[in-house]
């Protein structure tokens, strides 16, 4: 009987730990040099992870010519940049220990300006020479909506002057991995651990 009862206290650990595991997912990290937000990795969109750096300069410079979006972008359309934006937002934009990079856009390397800060994401090239993108607004009193579409640039034109904006470069890590929540970890750790402890007590009485 108390075998049995042993070996089900078990499965069920067992099987809360398989249910409960992976409801968690993995947190971006943010990359921060002298208080200035300079990307995050594990920025998760749309169940893909991805590492992004702020940069400034031109698109030419930054995406290999800016004329090649299948090679140079890592979006291919304005949906999953508007995505890429949203998770900048949501993930990265943000407010914490490391600094107060929503309440002071100018935190974030390539934006010097206090009231905004325009992170662009290309996507596409629209005639030779031009490209387009989506910008997440990072506003301290967001009034205006979060996203700019399809707007269009010059490749060769130098953001590093424009206190507003810069690129924001993404690249993939791979998919979204779903991590054991603490919880789901001690209760696993504490019926293994009975199950142990049971077996031992057997042997112990066998000698």
């Amino acid at each position: 009987m108390m075998k049995s009862f042993q070996g089900l206290a078990f499965a069920v650990a067992l099987a809360l730990f398989a249910t409960h595991s992976g409801t968690a997912k993995a947190v971006p990290m943010l990359i921060v040099e002298n208080g200035e937000l300079l990307g995050a990795d594990n920025v998760d969109v749309n169940g893909t992870l991805f590492d992004v750096r702020f940069r400034d300069g031109t698109c030419s410079a930054i995406f290999s010519g800016c004329d090649n979006p299948s090679e140079d972008f890592a979006f291919a359309d304005a949906n999953s940049a508007k995505a890429a934006a949203q998770a900048l937002l949501d993930q990265v934009f943000l407010d914490g220990p490391a600094g107060l990079f929503d309440s002071n856009p100018e935190l974030t390397l390539g934006c010097s300006a206090s009231e905004l800060c325009l992170a662009n994401i290309p996507y596409a090239q629209s005639v030779p020479g031009k490209f387009e993108f989506v910008s997440a607004r990072n506003l301290p009193d967001l009034v205006e909506p979060p996203f700019e579409f399809e707007n269009t640039g010059d490749s060769d034109f130098d953001f590093s002057d424009n206190g507003f904006a810069v690129f924001a470069v993404f690249t993939s890590a791979g998919p979204s991995v779903a991590v054991p929540e603490p919880a789901s970890l001690a209760l696993f750790s504490f019926g293994l651990a009975g199950f142990i402890f049971a077996r031992r007590g057997r042997s112990q009485r066998a000698t």
